[in-house]
């Protein structure tokens, strides 16, 4: 089993690029083959700190952290938009020189990369998703997340910072598998918590209304899209469940599927070694 990083050592192997006059926090490594990996709401490019050495022999790993979250600036007032998102993605790839890269995406990365897919740029060669809600019928939120949403509630819970650590620790934990450390847990909430990513929670959530209003244009895309798909699935996930996985495989026919059978929402934390193993046979 791989060794927890820390944050510290994470954050000091990156860089911080300036995009759009913010600054994003990015990270790059390895040699071969790019790969873009995009992270899903509410962490942050540290999602895949345990996968990243298990890779960068093979492939240049370039990660980033979306405006809003992790170590990226966290601008207020702001509309976190789906769409600035990938502008924000796009500028990165064009940073590190990536025309042509394969992405790996997670979760709320899954609707970027199919915006990028729609765009074009950079040609995406190779897809690889892992779970994520693309498509919400099967989406089955939390509570927190469900009073985030709401037109009332979710202002005033940023505006109080009513996300406390034990209930965040408590539905982070839901959605795993193998149950993660106090030490995991400290680490991410840190994530959340950087620069006061807790008064803009309820807009960074926001991508679900975004995602509920374009699913089915992304979802065209990825159907009618030709790069190469394969889609990892942890089949304990308690929020993007199982079957959102199968669907995008009746969607996508020759999509090369694998589910994780003892794995949760986060199978680049919680199987590394096996998802990398995967990954060397997906991304050649």
């Amino acid at each position: 089993m791989t060794s927890i990083p820390t944050i510290d050592s994470w954050r000091e192997s990156g860089e911080w690029i300036s995009v759009n006059e913010h600054k994003i926090f990015t990270v790059s490594c390895g040699v071969g083959e790019p790969v873009l990996v995009l992270h899903g709401f509410p962490t942050a490019s540290f999602d895949y700190a345990r996968l990243v050495p298990l890779l960068a022999d093979r492939y240049r790993l370039v990660l980033f952290d979306f405006l809003g979250f992790g170590f990226s600036d966290k601008p207020r007032p702001h509309d976190y938009s789906l769409f600035e998102q990938a502008d924000i993605a796009q500028a990165v790839a064009a940073h590190f020189g990536l025309k042509r890269t394969f992405i790996l995406t997670h979760d709320m990365g899954n609707s970027v990369a199919l915006e990028i897919l729609k765009r074009g740029d950079p040609v995406v060669d190779k897809l690889v998703m892992l779970n994520g809600s693309m498509l919400l019928k099967y989406y089955r939120s939390l509570l927190s997340q469900k009073l985030l949403l709401h037109p009332i509630f979710g202002p005033v819970i940023s505006a109080l910072r009513l996300i406390r650590r034990p209930v965040f620790a408590r539905q982070f934990r839901s959605l795993f598998a193998t149950q993660p450390s106090e030490l995991e847990i400290d680490t991410f909430w840190s994530l959340i918590r950087y620069n006061d990513g807790l008064g803009i929670y309820h807009r960074l959530i926001k991508y679900l209304n975004e995602r509920k209003i374009h699913e089915h244009t992304w979802l065209d895309v990825l159907e009618a899209h030709h790069t190469a798909l394969t889609i990892i699935w942890g089949q304990h996930d308690s929020v993007s469940v199982s079957r959102i996985g199968e669907y995008l495989v009746e969607l996508r026919p020759d999509a090369t599927y694998y589910p994780l059978a003892a794995t949760g929402h986060y199978p680049q934390w919680e199987a590394p070694e096996r998802l990398a193993e995967i990954l060397r046979t997906a991304l050649g």
